[in-house]
C-alpha cells in the first residue's frame, strides 16, 4: 500500500515548524514492520527533504523527524 500524507497541524500534534505543509510517503508492505519512507515539500515526492526507516506496530506508524505516530485507521 502506497501511503501519501500531508503533514499538517490539525492532524497531527508536532513541534517541529519546518514539517508544516510537507508530504509523507511510504510504502507499508503488509508481511513486514519495516517501513520505507520520505519526506518531501511536494506531494509527487520529487523535492526530497528526508528519507528513513521506521517501524509499525498496531496499526501505528512511528515518524521519528516529528516524534508523533500515525493511526493508519483514522487516515483512511
Amino acid at each position: 500500500m502506497l501511503l501519501t500524507i500531508e503533514l499538517t497541524k490539525e492532524l497531527f500534534d508536532y513541534k517541529f515548524k519546518q514539517y508544516e505543509g510537507t508530504f509523507f510517503h511510504a510504502n507499508i508492505d503488509e508481511y513486514s514492520d519495516i517501513i520505507k519512507y520520505t519526506i518531501t515539500r511536494d506531494k509527487e515526492g520529487k523535492i526530497l527533504m528526508e528519507f528513513g526507516s521506521t517501524h509499525m506496530k498496531d496499526n501505528l506508524i512511528f515518524i521519528p523527524q516529528l516524534d508523533v505516530y500515525m493511526d493508519l485507521e483514522k487516515l483512511k
